[in-house]
């Protein structure tokens, strides 16, 4: 009797090996994980000296508080309220975040001040430390975590195809 040899298995279907699909996985999360990383936390900085600069060098301006929306339960969005404010003759209007993490108990007074950029009027500081772009998705703090998050797997996958044999894969 003559013994068979065995073969290789046939080639996946898609034409790709496994290795080089968890490459394809990996990378993109990898990417994309420390894309949202530096992104978030590049965005709040350049928020948070936009704001300094205007309590420094903006124009003093009564905004109105209309409106309030968000917050009143689990999954309502965030807490803000719309101002609006007259600067040089032309009216502004938009929502920022009401208070500080935990939102606000009530709508804020009438009035409220907000220190507006003469270059620019629409770029804003309230007095409550927001600016026109604080309600950003960037802003949030879950970005930097589910970024951390998706950076760690990629770089694990990553570890994981650079580190096994190609004999492994098969």
């Amino acid at each position: 009797m003559t013994r068979r040899r065995r073969q290789s298995p046939p080639p996946a279907p898609t034409g790709l090996r496994p290795r080089t699909r968890v490459l394809l996985t990996a990378l993109p999360m990898l990417l994309l994980g420390v894309g949202l990383v530096v992104g978030a936390v590049a965005y709040r900085w350049r928020v948070s000296s936009e704001a300094d600069r205007l309590r420094a060098e903006g124009v003093r301006v009564t905004a109105y508080v209309s409106d309030r929306a968000g917050g009143q339960g689990r999954g309502s969005g965030v807490d803000r309220i719309e101002v609006s404010y007259l600067y040089e003759s032309r009216s502004y209007s938009t929502w920022i975040p009401c208070a500080g993490e935990t939102g606000c108990r009530r709508t804020p007074g009438p009035t409220m001040d907000v220190w507006v950029d003469p270059d620019a009027p629409g770029t804003f500081v309230a007095a409550n430390g927001h600016t026109d772009g604080s309600l950003s998705f960037l802003m949030s703090w879950t970005i930097p975590p589910v970024g951390l998050l998706l950076a760690a797997v990629g770089t694990i996958l990553l570890v994981l195809v650079v580190r096994t044999r190609d004999e492994q894969w098969r």
